[in-house]
């Protein structure tokens, strides 16, 4: 039987950061002015902080996430790292909705959205993780096509969360 070959995925963190810090402190000034006069005149410091919570846990999530879709120098190392972190993101997952709570309703559709899309890419990991094990290489393209569909419609939501609460 061939070796399997290991998933070739896109990473969360891909845009070139040139990319990402263009017109970033404009939006952050804003973003930061904009969020401060809303806190006060609304009193919102709950939903900020669940908002806070949220962005955290999201950011926990990606670097978790990255980690497995980078361990691509050996079967083992994939499997290690999908075993490692594999907990740790269905943790994450848990805190994500647990923040999602007391946000406001535009605000939990798209934290609802992204959290799919989290647990979307553990199925997809778990799926390649499970095709590996079984050396079915048809297998582990379908579900690393799949899984890269949920990582770039992550970072769209990601990039969506972070416009719609002055950070980005």
């Amino acid at each position: 039987m061939s070796p399997v070959i290991l998933p070739r995925m896109t990473l969360l963190s891909a845009v070139p950061t040139k990319v990402r810090s263009r017109g970033r402190k404009a939006k952050m000034v804003f973003g930061i002015a904009g969020a401060g006069a809303l806190t006060v005149a609304l009193g919102a410091c709950a939903s900020a902080d669940q908002a806070n919570a949220y962005t955290d846990s999201l950011n926990a999530v990606q670097l978790k996430i990255n980690s497995v879709v980078s361990a691509t120098a050996s079967t083992e190392a994939f499997q290690a790292a999908l075993t490692e972190n594999l907990p740790a993101i269905q943790a994450d997952i848990a805190q994500l909705k647990s923040a999602e709570g007391n946000l406001s309703s535009e605000a939990k559709a798209i934290a609802t959205e992204c959290t799919g899309d989290v647990t979307a890419i553990v199925s997809g990991l778990e799926a390649i993780g499970a095709a590996v094990q079984a050396k079915d290489n048809k297998a582990v393209t379908a579900a690393r096509t799949t899984t890269n569909v949920e990582i770039e419609s992550l970072k769209t939501c990601i990039s969506n969360w972070n416009a719609s609460n002055g950070t980005s």
